[in-house]
């Protein structure tokens, strides 16, 4: 059978056992409103150029996105790219797998790996995309937790635009001092920081290292790293 067949077999086969979610690109994407319909939830299956007969790849991702930040991000950072993203991961990093995470629906793997993979998003995702449920418990939890949604994800700094367009400035300052006193590269951010006092022309469209671009739009807020 040809490998995109298979692909999306799967990608249908894990879609029938989710419910509430809108198939889309024949079952590649999954997508689910939130109840004040501006954050949408995604479940986005990855696949490879390089599949054959013997190993067709699966990787499957999240994005969790809010229409009214989409359009916050164009009026900050004059960019009409601007996707609106809270946050996103591939599910691999998101389990007890804790790394990049490919599964093969080559022979008898198929059924295991839809298996596998439907586990993993009704248990360790969903609770996820239930946090952001509602941006009140959203707001809070990432005050207090910042990205730990379980025990095997790390601090990410992309919600942090979430929090400066739904939150207080000081909710926003709580946890951008929290993921940088945590960060391995926290020397990169301090000393961007202090760069970013000599400038006056900031661009928030280019980015020195990951995540630049959001701590430059935090100190153009006023955030201040303690």
């Amino acid at each position: 059978m040809d490998t995109r067949i298979v692909f999306l077999n799967a990608c249908n086969e894990i879609a029938a056992q989710l419910e509430g979610f809108k198939i889309l690109e024949k079952g590649q994407r999954l997508k689910k409103i939130s109840m004040d319909k501006d954050i949408s939830f995604e479940i986005y299956f990855q696949s490879s150029f390089r599949n054959d007969p013997s190993s067709i790849q699966i990787l499957p991702h999240i994005n969790i996105y809010s229409k009214i930040l989409k359009k916050w991000q164009i009026e900050q950072r004059k960019n009409e790219y601007s996707q609106g993203l809270i946050y996103g991961n591939q599910i691999g990093y998101l389990t007890p797998y804790n790394k990049w995470k490919e599964w093969n629906l080559a022979g008898l793997s198929y059924k295991n790996s839809i298996i596998e993979i439907t586990e993993s998003i009704k248990q360790y995702i969903f609770s996820i995309f239930e946090i952001f449920s509602s941006k009140e418990n959203a707001i809070d939890f990432l005050k207090n937790n910042g990205t730990k949604f379980n025990l095997w994800t790390e601090d990410s700094i992309s919600p942090l635009e979430f929090l400066l367009c739904f939150s207080e400035k000081e909710t926003a300052g709580i946890f951008l001092n929290n993921f940088v006193h945590n960060c391995p590269y926290k020397g990169n951010i301090l000393k961007l920081y202090e760069k970013l006092k000599s400038e006056n022309d900031i661009d928030l469209n280019y980015s020195e290292f990951h995540g630049a671009d959001i701590i430059k739009l935090a100190y153009i807020k006023g955030l201040k790293i303690k």
